[in-house]
């Protein structure tokens, strides 16, 4: 009889473990999907957005402003006076001060992990994220062919808000920080424009 007993209870020890494996397990998948659901959405209507910026890196220090319209990204750096512009595909590197212009492609170039971020809404999907003290953290590592970026993507929580970029590879680590985020703003087709701006 106590065998019998203390087996039953081995049972009933092994079920409740297993219960409370798949409360956590079904939790956890409902609380993913949710921020997911949040975080694709958020991007989504990142387009017509603007925000000033602040990025560090062991070499520099430096300011700027960030736009986003239909697909395109403009990066405006205030010193020196330089602006990026970006698709998915290609870029374009404008040096104001030399008046002078650069295109690029983005692939296998960092650039197209930070436009992925803002205008690639499945971009979140597979990456791992934790919650905590009002903030989820993204960690996501991409490889673009050519080197290997650790990715953390910081938002506040309540309201949902981009915070801040890092982005660690082999020779150095750039962190980038948001503030004065507008939406909805009207911008002129040409801001976005690839046509160069300095004819020789």
């Amino acid at each position: 009889m106590l065998e019998k007993d203390r087996f039953l209870k081995k049972q009933i020890n092994f079920f409740f473990v297993i219960a409370l494996f798949v409360v956590i397990f079904v939790s956890k998948n409902l609380i993913g999907q949710e921020i997911n659901l949040k975080i694709k959405n958020y991007i989504k209507n990142l387009n017509q957005f603007s925000s000033g910026f602040v990025q560090s890196s062991e070499a520099s220090l430096e300011e700027g402003y960030i736009y986003i319209y239909e697909n395109r990204l403009r990066i405006d750096y205030i010193k020196p006076d330089r602006t990026l512009k970006i698709s998915e595909k290609k870029g374009v590197y404008i040096n104001h001060e030399l008046k002078e212009e650069e295109f690029f492609s983005t692939k296998n170039n960092i650039v197209k992990a930070f436009y992925d971020i803002f205008l690639n809404d499945d971009f979140f999907l597979s990456a791992e994220f934790e919650k905590k003290k009002g903030e989820v953290i993204f960690r996501k590592q991409v490889n673009t062919g050519s080197e290997i970026i650790n990715l953390m993507v910081y938002f506040e929580n309540n309201p949902l808000v981009l915070r801040k970029i890092t982005a660690e590879t082999k020779s150095d680590t750039i962190s980038i920080s948001f503030n004065e985020h507008k939406y909805n703003n009207v911008f002129e087709k040409e801001f976005f424009s690839f046509l160069p701006t300095y004819l020789d």
